[in-house]
């Protein structure tokens, strides 16, 4: 398993706690308490430092382990990459236009950020999980 193939399985993995448990805390709070007035800014900055930190302290473990690997890719690597990018940004603009029907709608602020800020994790999942199915098939 190359570098970029173990980089992208710890993405996916971080993404997915980290931000299900966001959800779950604040959705679950805002579905039984009624929006709230101003979203969680708190729980957020919260989730995106340990989104970071995690992912920053994996990714070193992953070039101690194998320093050889953690400067090279290839020209798959890069096509790879690229065809994840394509992907999730077509997730990314689909959750972006749903996020403005909620604005027209008239939706509260909370629902709007939360909305874009699904679409973005979204997106990010299906990026890293098209990347793993690629380098699994190969391309």
């Amino acid at each position: 398993m190359s570098f970029r193939e173990k980089s992208t399985w710890v993405l996916l993995a971080v993404t997915i706690i980290v931000y299900g448990w966001y959800f779950a805390t604040t959705l679950g709070e805002a579905l039984g308490a009624g929006v709230p007035p101003v979203a969680d800014n708190v729980r957020l900055f919260g989730a995106v430092v340990i989104m970071v930190g995690l992912t920053i302290v994996a990714h070193i473990m992953i070039a101690i382990l194998s320093p050889k690997e953690a400067d090279t890719a290839d020209e798959r690597d890069r096509l790879i990459e690229l065809r994840g990018d394509q992907r999730g940004g077509f997730v990314m603009t689909v959750a972006l236009f749903s996020t403005l029907g909620l604005a027209l709608a008239g939706a509260s602020v909370f629902w709007i950020a939360h909305g874009a800020l699904a679409g973005l994790v979204v997106s990010e999942l299906v990026k890293a999980v098209t990347k793993l199915v690629d380098y699994r098939r190969g391309v």
